[in-house]
């Protein structure tokens, strides 16, 4: 693609994202689950992985992408600025960002960064209610777009 490197450093807002879905684990007969948006406390996970369409790699990147007892179902289209420009405010203000995060062997990988009063989410912090409404939001607009594999 020609500008690819430019795209590498910035994801822009007019960008779509993949959030790659595996059944049972998150999605189980079309419905999607607050857990595809769930930070994992193991490791301490500070974003949630998705993939960029725009970048070459993209088709390849979903090839390797395995999750131990779950069969790959397809994935669901975010639009990066949709995210940026919502604002949560419940008693706390729920913020979003998409970076890339292609170093590595997955050139097309990017995260989504959660902020609740400019605090960084990461796994294994106690759960509230500003994170659940972060993690409902993103699944009520990824069911809007899910990609189902045949």
């Amino acid at each position: 693609m020609e500008n690819e490197d430019a795209l590498m450093n910035q994801v822009f807002d007019n960008e779509d994202i993949a959030r790659m879905l595996f059944s049972p684990l998150f999605i189980c007969d079309g419905v999607l689950s607050q857990k595809a948006f769930t930070l994992e406390k193991d490791i301490n996970e500070t974003y949630i992985s998705v993939l960029r369409p725009i970048i070459s790699s993209f088709e390849d990147d979903m090839e390797g992408i395995k999750k131990e007892g779950n069969i790959l179902y397809g994935y669901a289209l975010l639009n990066v600025g949709e995210l940026r420009n919502c604002k949560i405010k419940h008693q706390k203000v729920i913020k979003f960002d998409v970076l890339p995060r292609n170093s590595g062997r997955r050139k097309s990988h990017a995260g989504i960064f959660t902020t609740i009063d400019n605090v960084k989410i990461k796994g294994g912090m106690p759960q509230t209610v500003e994170r659940m409404l972060a993690r409902m939001f993103l699944v009520n607009i990824a069911q809007k777009r899910v990609c189902e594999f045949e």
